[in-house]
């Protein structure tokens, strides 16, 4: 068996070793790299409802955002369906993610990891760089080139590098893909920007134990409430009555 070190390093060979590598766990290995609205049939219909109607309901709950990015990042965090996916700039957050829910799901299967060369992925669309959110919202709107094509239409994924609007972007170091209209796994579409690593599922206690002991763990990486609440759950080692 490749060990994991091992078998990062190949994929990042195979991205050619850029300079900036971006990561994604996931807890079963045959998921896809789909952002959450393109998973509806008419995800793409309901868009425009899904960002006016939570921008209209959670002004009196969040300051005005200055941003219709900023909007969007809230949504993904709560959420709802958009075309973002996540992405991280550390591995053992990824690794966590991976781990962590493949372990709850209580099942055999094995997990995975995704590694994202993100310069790779927006050269499809002919841009050079990472786009910052809101700095660049000038020329990058969501609403003109998602809802308008203007002035372009995108015809790939595009990753963005998102300021930090909450406590949990901030720990999870998160970055974004930005998904165009086609349902195809990012994966499958763009293989010179995207490589995937297998996590067995045989390696997940391991992995775990490891993450703990470098203080990566549920209250570090959600570090609200509910990441307190389910920390102080697993660390109680509580005695179910039940099953």
């Amino acid at each position: 068996m490749v060990s994991i070190p091992r078998a990062v390093k190949a994929a990042n060979d195979a991205l050619g070793d850029p300079e900036v590598v971006w990561y994604r766990g996931h807890p079963d290995v045959s998921h896809y790299l789909l952002a959450t609205l393109l998973r509806y049939k008419n995800g793409l219909e309901k868009e425009k409802y899904l960002f006016d109607s939570f921008q209209k309901f959670s002004d009196r709950i969040f300051k005005r955002r200055t941003s219709e990015w900023e909007t969007l990042f809230e949504m993904q965090h709560y959420g709802v369906p958009t075309r973002l996916l996540d992405w991280t700039e550390s591995f053992g957050v990824a690794l966590f993610f991976a781990a962590y829910y493949n372990k709850r799901r209580a099942t055999q299967t094995d997990a995975a990891i995704y590694l994202l060369s993100p310069h790779r992925l927006n050269k499809y669309s002919g841009i050079n760089r990472i786009y910052r959110i809101p700095e660049d919202a000038a020329s990058f709107s969501y609403k003109g080139i998602y809802w308008r094509q203007m002035p372009f239409a995108a015809n790939a994924p595009i990753a963005i590098e998102p300021i930090f609007i909450n406590d949990r972007m901030l720990a999870q170091r998160g970055m974004f893909t930005v998904h165009h209209d086609d349902i195809k796994p990012l994966e499958t579409e763009f293989p010179q920007a995207v490589q995937k690593v297998v996590i067995p599922h045989s390696l997940v206690d391991a992995a775990l134990d490891f993450l703990n002991l470098t203080n990566i763990n549920e209250y570090s990486v959600f570090p609200d409430l509910a990441g307190i609440a389910g920390y102080l759950k697993k660390e109680s080692d509580l005695d179910p009555r039940w099953p």
